[in-house]
């Protein structure tokens, strides 16, 4: 299937606003700035133009999958990437920094999924089980329902979840599989009733920006009111504010006209994209080599300090893409796109056992 470059485009600003959030947040940055100085609150607007990146990347999964069969083999492929990096990365810490290396890391090496070892990819891999069930269940649904669902998870979820929070629904801020299934529906929607129509790029790109000022004046204001203990109640990934922002960016992605030859370099940088985060967000890197990186950024002005948060973006994801290269030659070496296609097969013919089931395997 032919490769949309607009849609990659937006995997790889989702990507970036990932790396910057990382930057931001782990790397001590936002923490390390005296509170309430010009550097802390641009610190703050750039986080909060970065929060939408995990909304994006499941906006694309419902977008893109929901009129596909769902086939195992993508399950499989991305479980080889995740314990590829997985063992690699331990066994590379525990040469180089034998220190941070304990049994349980060797053990999770092992089992990167049902360990958690990168919380997206847990909650991935639990959508991807149900997606066979919930695009069926969207064949049936009439577009008015639909939209009443959405709406009342607008209300319930990202607005009452938000302002009231008990997490009584499980979303644990945005940090599960349960609010991935939530944004996927929001971009199956965008997909099946042809909502790009309807907008133009720089109404999309006044959009992002509203719903980021507006998050910021809801957490400058109630920190200024010293209501500081529901200042981050809008700055949440199940924020309404920062789900309407990646719907915004995606519409705006969606809509720009691309040349050849800026087509040609997203479509080459966008395979690298997942790899990327398994790098960086990898606890043994994460822990003890982002963590605290950049805090002395926090010292430089308000302008340096974004230019040095963007240049460490950059140089993260071009450090990650570099190694990812490496690693895709090596997988195309080994062939291991026909070892999952062989697993695919074996695991269609047992469902079919199982079932009883002789039509088209749609898992």
């Amino acid at each position: 299937m032919k490769r949309n470059a607009n849609i990659d485009l937006f995997r790889i600003i989702a990507t970036l606003l990932v790396i910057m959030l990382h930057v931001l947040g782990k790397g001590r940055v936002i923490h390390s700035a005296a509170p309430g100085s010009a550097t802390f609150w641009t610190a703050w607007f750039l986080e909060i133009c970065a929060l939408c990146a995990v909304n994006c990347f499941a906006l694309i999964s419902g977008y893109v999958m929901v009129n596909k069969t769902i086939k195992a083999k993508s399950l499989i492929s991305l479980w080889f990437q995740v314990l590829f990096y997985s063992l690699l990365i331990t066994a590379l810490c525990f040469i180089f920094m034998p220190d941070t290396i304990s049994l349980s890391n060797v053990i999770l090496a092992f089992l990167p999924v049902i360990g958690k070892r990168w919380w997206y990819v847990s909650a991935y891999f639990a959508l991807f089980i149900f997606l066979p069930f919930i695009n069926e269940a969207l064949r049936h649904i009439s577009q008015t329902t639909y939209r009443k669902f959405l709406i009342i998870i607008l209300v319930g979820v990202c607005m009452i979840d938000c302002v009231i929070p008990l997490d009584a629904f499980g979303i644990n801020d945005g940090y599960s599989a349960i609010w991935l299934m939530i944004v996927y529906l929001f971009g199956a929607y965008i997909r099946k009733y042809g909502v790009l129509e309807k907008i133009t790029a720089l109404h999309s790109l006044l959009g992002f920006f509203t719903m980021a000022a507006a998050t910021f004046a809801s957490k400058f204001a109630l920190n200024y009111i010293g209501i500081t203990e529901y200042e981050d109640t809008f700055t949440t990934y199940h924020s309404i504010t920062i789900l309407l922002s990646a719907i915004f960016l995606f519409f705006f992605c969606m809509k720009i006209k691309l040349s050849g030859a800026v087509s040609k370099v997203i479509l080459f940088l966008s395979p690298v994209t997942l790899s990327v985060y398994l790098i960086h967000v990898h606890p043994l890197i994460f822990y003890n080599v982002i963590k605290s990186a950049f805090a002395s950024f926090a010292s430089k002005s308000p302008v340096v300090m974004a230019l040095c948060v963007i240049a460490a973006t950059l140089a993260i994801f071009v450090i990650c893409a570099a190694i990812d290269l490496i690693r895709i030659q090596l997988f195309k070496l080994i062939r291991v796109n026909k070892l999952c296609e062989f697993a695919d097969k074996k695991i269609r013919l047992l469902y079919g056992k199982v079932f009883k089931d002789k039509s088209e395997i749609k898992v």
